[in-house]
């Protein structure tokens, strides 16, 4: 099996978020290694300066970790002259090891004399920069990456530093191409973040999430509690409307919307907490979209599936629904298991299974109650649907659930 490490790198570092760029010396494209931060702040000339200090000291078999003029790391290493197809360099950044904070945006205002008006635009682009907190482990991730890239060779690492590269450069602020670039890329990562909940893909909506956080993010500080649960009822407004462009009937986006709304008011919402609120909310909805999706479904069978979930406790006969919708029966039927995979009579006692199980877990209503709830009258028939499609009675499930209810509590207990 043939591995591609150039994927592979670029995978790890899409995976923290981190930007890779594989560029041929002097291509236009190079000059945006950085996001394009240096060509926008710097004098013209100045990241060709850069650039070319770069590519004469680069050599194959040494990984170069950049620290740029704006204090921010770059992984810099040569393709081997083997692979000549990809082009000559890899940059792999930018990325810090700490979030740039107020007083340390202070100090790189004043060492590199650059107007205090401009803060706010510098203090946009730190917060579109990935942080890695456990830089020695990155970088030492880079160095084994780099030595498979070369065949299993021994590499050197060596640390370069732009201000000593040279010391003569001068701010020339555009400030209007550095918000708009900034704006672009927020939009892109809110963009793509929407399209992977609307698919049900969590690990891309969870890498976009990371990309919106930073983002947000203003020198570490978010703001009042107030503004953290203003930015918690954004996000599960615009969740709510990428699950519903994800073809899940607005019944069911309302239950989670409304679920995920009394949280938000009800949480102490801190610095520490809210990504995991924002995790928790982005895995719901996700699986909202795989479990209740029906886009690319017949409208016929779009609607029927739609009525069948949330009327569980009515009529849901083959003979019922095909009326209800002017539908031969024998079509309905033979149309529902040929775009479901499963008979009608399976998905209904699948779904009403699937709701006693929720009232299990949430409430404590009598077995009998649970039944006719999920819209099966015989209590016999009911335990033995059940048990057919869990492997236990409700009994044992319910008795389950109950011991893991004290496990927990016997636990939080000791850790007080």
């Amino acid at each position: 099996m043939t591995v591609d490490l150039l994927e592979v790198l670029k995978k790890v570092a899409s995976c923290r978020g981190i930007q890779l760029t594989i560029v041929k010396g002097g291509s236009p494209q190079a000059r945006d290694f950085d996001t394009g931060v240096g060509r926008t702040l710097l004098e013209t000339g100045e990241m060709n300066q850069i650039l070319e200090t770069l590519y004469k000291e680069n050599r194959e078999g040494i990984v170069y970790f950049v620290k740029d003029y704006f204090e921010a790391e770059y992984c810099v290493l040569r393709v081997p002259e083997s692979e000549p197809v990809y082009g000559e360099y890899i940059f792999v950044g930018p990325y810090r090891d700490m979030v740039m904070t107020n007083a340390q945006l202070t100090a790189l205002l004043e060492e590199k004399s650059i107007p205090r008006e401009y803060a706010n635009e510098l203090q946009e682009y730190f917060s579109t920069i990935p942080v890695v907190a456990e830089i020695g482990q990155w970088r030492e991730l880079c160095m084994t990456l780099a030595q498979m890239l070369y065949g299993g060779e021994p590499v050197q690492s060596e640390y370069m530093s732009q201000s000593s590269m040279d010391s003569s450069f001068r701010y020339e602020p555009h400030q209007e191409e550095l918000s708009f670039k900034v704006l672009e890329q927020r939009s892109a990562a809110e963009g793509e973040f929407l399209k992977a909940v609307s698919n049900s893909n969590v690990e891309g909506a969870m890498l976009q999430l990371n990309r919106l956080i930073q983002y947000q993010q203003n020198s570490g500080d978010r703001g009042s509690a107030r503004d953290r649960k203003n930015v918690l009822i954004s996000m599960n407004a615009l969740m709510r409307k990428a699950a519903e462009a994800g073809g899940v009937h607005p019944a069911h986006v309302d239950g989670l919307f409304g679920q995920i709304s009394r949280r938000i008011e009800a949480a102490n919402v801190t610095d520490r907490n809210m990504k995991e609120i924002l995790a928790d909310m982005t895995r719901k909805y996700c699986m909202l979209v795989r479990n209740y999706s029906l886009r690319g479904y017949s409208p016929v069978i779009q609607k029927v599936v739609n009525h069948i979930n949330l009327n569980l406790s009515r009529d849901l006969s083959l003979k019922r629904l095909s009326v209800e919708y002017s539908v031969n029966a024998s079509y309905l039927s033979a149309l529902f298991k040929k775009e479901m995979g499963m008979t009608l009579t399976d998905y209904i006692s699948q779904q009403r299974i699937r709701h006693a199980i929720t009232l299990l877990n949430s409430t404590s209503l009598q077995i009998q109650d649970i039944a006719s709830e999920s819209g099966i009258y015989d209590v016999n028939y009911f335990r033995k649907l059940f048990k057919k499609i869990t492997g236990k009675t409700p009994t044992e499930y319910a008795r389950q659930v109950r011991s893991n209810v004290n496990t927990a509590a016997a636990q939080v207990s000791m850790a007080k």
